[in-house]
């Protein structure tokens, strides 16, 4: 009988980890769902692709986290760039923080009016230099 009773606890803790694990990739899967982030247009650069997320996900009035992310080719990170922010087209060029070696570059800056505000991008590889334009209010929450 002592046997039986492991085999039934046994089974009992099996059981206990399959729902365990089928809830815990229910969530993970559900996670993913939802609505898209806001997004400002792709640009390039040379060969290399510029896309910007924002914290919080919709610009708004006061500092905001703008994130740099640098590709090229599919799915290749640029990395070994400088990239600089500056918000209007004024003051000194302010650099990002490069997040690793995976082509993402932050900063935190402000923004007095996301209707009518720009954040200039300034780019530097190989003594080659880049500045790219993107107009804040052009942040668009994706089609779905």
């Amino acid at each position: 009988m002592n046997h039986y009773n492991r085999l039934l606890t046994t089974c009992k803790t099996m059981l206990n980890l399959k729902q365990i694990l089928a809830t815990t990739l229910g969530i993970v899967l559900l996670s993913g769902c939802g609505d898209p982030l806001p997004a400002f247009p792709t640009q390039t650069w040379e060969d290399i692709r510029v896309d910007i997320e924002t914290r919080p996900p919709r610009v708004e009035r006061g500092m905001n986290e703008f994130l740099i992310i640098a590709t090229r080719g599919p799915r290749a990170p640029a990395s070994k760039l400088i990239v600089s922010l500056r918000v209007n087209d004024e003051g000194p060029w302010v650099q990002a923080i490069q997040d690793g070696h995976l082509g993402a570059y932050r900063r935190a800056m402000p923004v007095s009016d996301p209707t009518t505000d720009v954040l200039y991008v300034h780019i530097e590889h190989d003594n080659r230099v880049g500045i790219l334009r993107f107009p804040i209010s052009e942040q668009r929450v994706p089609a779905q």
